[in-house]
């Protein structure tokens, strides 16, 4: 790879035999193509190839949220897009579960207590505190102000039809909250406002999960600070939990390394 520097005939962009010219950051990169290859037919590559890039598009799907975008840009993570940061930061769990209850739309910042969510044709009801059963009110929530901006999005998975041409599909309601504040034990409950029927589709898949987002943004609409969690099934449950491995004893002359469980 190398950079060009732009000349007295301008600036190179686009293909020229082997040669690309791509422009990133206002500089100007070439890139020499490689020669075609096969493409393997091997079910298990494939297989990979598809879900990688199903949550391409649930993460890009998220990042359509200006506000969700600010928050990812806003955080301290690695990537250089928002939409990346929220690929990377959920890779490890969808490795494991695909798009399951332990992805979030959101980066860890404050802990949303207590969520619960209610979800029929007409309406999304969503629950949560600033109160931990056994802690008590999160002293996070103490300069967590309004106006808010909750965000949820809808993942349903997994057709009753096998015919269905739609493997699954993506919702998101965002609305800004003016005048409510968290107290002690009380709990945070909003309803969306959404025209009946409006989520008739739960009916045409077999899992359906609800991830929630609250977000304090100032008078700019710029956020400040978030609250997050897991999502919920509203429909299906959780796939078969994977134990992680346990590493093996190694025991030879000079080292020993034993495990022992109970």
């Amino acid at each position: 790879m190398s950079r060009i520097i732009p000349g007295h005939l301008g600036t190179p962009i686009g293909k020229l035999g082997k040669t690309v010219y791509r422009r990133t950051n206002k500089k100007v990169f070439s890139y020499e193509l490689t020669e075609a290859f096969k493409e393997t037919k091997s079910e298990k590559v494939i297989a990979n190839r598809k879900n990688f890039g199903k949550l391409s598009k649930f993460a890009n799907f998220v990042n359509k949220s200006e506000t969700i975008k600010k928050v990812w840009t806003k955080s301290k993570l690695k990537g250089n897009a928002s939409n990346r940061r929220i690929f990377k930061y959920n890779y490890k769990t969808f490795h494991l579960y695909g798009i399951s209850s332990g992805i979030h739309i959101l980066p860890t910042n404050i802990y949303l207590h207590n969520f619960s969510a209610s979800l029929d044709h007409n309406r999304l009801t969503v629950s949560f505190s600033a109160y931990d059963v056994k802690a008590g009110f999160d002293s996070k929530f103490a300069d967590f102000n309004p106006p808010y901006v909750i965000v949820t999005v809808i993942h349903a998975k997994d057709p009753v039809n096998p015919e269905n041409k739609n493997e699954y599909l993506n919702v998101m309601l965002e609305e800004t909250i003016e005048n409510i504040r968290f107290q002690d034990e009380k709990l945070f409950t909003h309803t969306f406002d959404t025209p009946n029927g409006a989520f008739s589709f739960i009916d045409d898949y077999n899992t359906v999960i609800v991830f929630p987002g609250l977000i304090s943004i100032d008078e700019n609409n710029y956020p400040g600070k978030w609250a997050e969690c897991h999502g919920l099934y509203t429909k299906g449950s959780h796939p078969e939990i994977i134990p992680p491995k346990q590493p093996v004893p190694i025991e030879r002359p000079g080292k020993k390394f034993l495990i022992e469980y109970s």
